[in-house]
């Protein structure tokens, strides 16, 4: 490399680790007074933290006090901070098998990247705002359809966590779990999907035996479930109900569209059926091929897509609640159910305030960090610290440095 060569690539370097020290700094200033959410019997839990730069995870660390952890943080600002879900009786040994593994929190991770509308963001058919919605709508079924309703767990044993990422971690912490093997978490994992579900179970047949005098056989007739049904039956039902009942409130040609917008439901079998009565009646009433299509939405539409190593990894490392991401700048909290619900991660997981700081676009199409603010290629801007950081951490923008 000629004395040219390396110059230019030092100075297209100095932006780089301006951006990193500036980052690092305001991690300090928040560590300084922050107060992480320490998950229960901490000091039996293996940590693990990330520093800047591309350096190696710090594991096989132990605490013994909150004060021991916070003058670490302080101290390090790392860029990531993660505890073990499991809990150890000598967390901070170096082998696995020497830790001797006691017990283990059931780990739900719900990131953007694993769901299927994933593939619409590529098409750029979505924006990232709108899969991160997606995957908040995830987060509330699982706790609500899944955890609390079919299995029947109570909201004091869930701990919901933006992850300050890309997504939301949910703990759960019911005795009945913590010694749960590796494969009993995978099959939890796989429930959520509905891929496994039994499809000719998920209705009911009433069908009858038919005896024309020289031989018997037996004639199907499928039936929607109860909309309070347990599982995917009561789930099932309660799609198609809500999409019957939605198509019922439709003209007269709109209703016909929307059946022969069913997957296998063409014209002549959309003419065949009857939209008027109960969506329980209506259902019963349509064409065989009408009924499993429906059935069908229903399990892509009602499927939860966990991370399914995340939930079956025994000594899986997850991120510490109340520490910051070092990926966006945001930070990894808890919310309870009630705030899930509406929950929007740009505006209520921020925490390096709001000191301005000058950008510069970094790529070469328009990024924007949800609907709080975008950025154009090659732009120059002045923002709140908390959402420079958010640019410059997901390395869409540095830091302007002036001359």
């Amino acid at each position: 490399m000629s004395l040219k060569e390396d110059i230019a690539k030092h100075k297209a370097s100095l932006p780089l680790r301006y951006t990193q020290e500036w980052l690092q700094a305001r991690f300090r200033e928040f560590y300084a007074t922050a107060e992480p959410e320490l998950p229960p019997r901490f000091t039996a839990r293996e940590w693990g933290m990330l520093g800047w730069g591309g350096k190696m995870m710090q594991r096989h660390l132990a605490f013994r006090s909150e004060g021991e952890l916070q003058a670490r943080l302080a101290r390090e600002a790392p860029a990531h901070v993660y505890h073990s879900v499991a809990y150890y009786a000598h967390p901070s040994a170096g082998k696995m098998n020497e830790k001797q593994w006691q017990a283990a929190d059931l780990i739900f991770d719900l990131d953007a990247d694993h769901l299927p509308e994933m593939e619409l963001l590529k098409q750029g058919k979505i924006s990232f705002g709108a899969l991160m919605e997606i995957t908040r709508g995830q987060a509330v079924r699982l706790a609500e359809d899944f955890l609390l309703g079919d299995l029947g767990l109570a909201l004091e044993d869930l701990q919901l966590v933006f992850s300050g990422g890309r997504g939301y971690h949910v703990h759960v912490r019911a005795p009945a779990v913590l010694e749960l093997p590796s494969g009993a978490r995978r099959e939890l994992a796989d429930y959520l999907t509905g891929r496994d579900a039994d499809g000719e179970r998920l209705l009911i047949d009433a069908g009858h035996v038919v005896d024309d005098g020289f031989r018997k056989k037996f004639k199907s007739d499928l039936r929607l479930p109860a909309t309070d049904a347990p599982g995917w039956q009561g789930r099932v039902a309660r799609y198609a109900s809500a999409w019957l009942t939605e198509a019922q409130a439709l003209p007269p040609d709109e209703r016909l569209a929307r059946l022969e917008s069913l997957p296998g439901v063409g014209s002549k079998l959309a003419k065949r059926a009857q939209l008027d009565g109960t969506p329980q009646e209506v259902f019963d009433t349509l064409p065989r091929r009408a009924q499993t299509a429906l059935r069908d939405a229903a399990l892509i539409a009602c499927a939860v897509h966990a991370d399914e190593p995340v939930t079956g990894d025994l000594h899986r490392l997850i991120r510490l609640p109340g520490t910051l991401h070092g990926g966006t700048g945001l930070l990894a909290r808890s919310v309870t159910l009630d705030e899930l619900r509406d929950f929007d991660p740009y505006r209520q997981a921020t925490a390096l305030g709001d000191a301005p700081v000058k950008v510069q676009s970094a790529v070469r199409h328009p990024v924007a960090m949800g609907d709080v603010v975008a950025l154009d290629p090659g732009e120059v801007a002045e923002l709140p610290a908390a959402q420079g950081a958010y640019f410059m951490a997901r390395g869409f923008a540095t830091l302007e440095v002036e001359a």
